[in-house]
C-alpha cells in the first residue's frame, strides 16, 4: 500500500524562475499607496519577471498596494505574503509581485546594477 500524499495548503503559483545574485549594494524601497510620504527600506533576496522576495523591519499587509522603487524606475505592486523571519524580532520575509502589465523586475534590477553577473 502507498502512503497517502501530502496537499499542501501553500501551492507556489510562479511561472518564472527566481534570482537571487543580488550585489551588497541596492537601493528598494517601498511607498505606501495611502501615504507617499513614507518610505519602507527592503533588502531584495531573490527577484524573478513579476516579483521580489525581501527582507524587512516592519510587518507589511499582505493584499496591500505599494509603489516598488528600484533606481529610477517606479512599479505598482501588491504584497504577496509576509511572516516573520527565523525567529527574530522586528524581521519579516515577504514576497510581493507586480501589478502592471508592462515591466520586468529582473531586467530593472539588472539594468540597475543590483544583481551580481
Amino acid at each position: 500500500m502507498n502512503p497517502p500524499q501530502r496537499i499542501s495548503a501553500f501551492t507556489d503559483q510562479r511561472s518564472d524562475e527566481r534570482d537571487g545574485r543580488f550585489t551588497g549594494e541596492y537601493s528598494c524601497c517601498l511607498i505606501p499607496k495611502e501615504n507617499e510620504g513614507k518610505r519602507v527600506l527592503i533588502r531584495p533576496l531573490d527577484v524573478s519577471r513579476r516579483g521580489l522576495g525581501f527582507i524587512v523591519r516592519e510587518p507589511l499587509k499582505p493584499g496591500s498596494y505599494y509603489w516598488l522603487v528600484i533606481g529610477d524606475r517606479q512599479f505598482r505592486v501588491e504584497v504577496a505574503y509576509c511572516h516573520s523571519h527565523l525567529g527574530i524580532e522586528n524581521l519579516f520575509r515577504c514576497g510581493l509581485f507586480i501589478r502592471e502589465a508592462e515591466g520586468d523586475l529582473t531586467e530593472t534590477c539588472r539594468a540597475c546594477g543590483l544583481l551580481a553577473a
